[in-house]
């Protein structure tokens, strides 16, 4: 004869509020996704769907990217405010691109190889333009 294995369940403004013992598991049926407690904290940690439906990132900090790389909180990728993400490196945007695709890297910036650029170049310091004929 087959086990049975049956976890508590509830929809989401049920187990909203339900902290569960440490390492116990729920399943929310509003969600569709099952839920990892840890004894204190209420809601507990909703595990991510195959399908990855349920993803998302926090906007993240300079000094705590939402993408980043273990060891070094303060590379990877935020999204600085609405409609707009930053590529980060030392707690700095270092390449910002908005909701109009306009993109913005300050500092100095030094291309090798080609660079195409259709449209407008704004710049806030001197701009040397170098044209080679061959």
């Amino acid at each position: 004869m087959a086990t049975q294995v049956q976890f508590r369940r509830g929809t989401t403004s049920q187990t909203s509020g339900f902290t569960g013992a440490v390492g116990e598991v729920t399943v929310n049926t509003d969600l569709n996704t099952t839920v990892v407690h840890d004894g204190s904290t209420a809601g507990g940690f909703p595990l991510l769907r195959s399908d990855g439906t349920n993803m998302q990132l926090s906007a993240g900090s300079l000094t705590s990217c939402a993408l980043k790389f273990a060891g070094d909180p303060n590379t990877g990728i935020i999204s600085g405010a609405p409609d707009q993400i930053s590529l980060v490196t030392g707690g700095v945007a270092r390449l910002t691109i908005d909701s109009s695709g306009s993109i913005a890297i300050p500092g100095n910036v030094t291309v090798s190889g080609d660079l195409t650029v259709t449209g407008v170049i704004n710049s806030s310091e001197n701009l040397a333009l170098i044209v080679a004929l061959g």
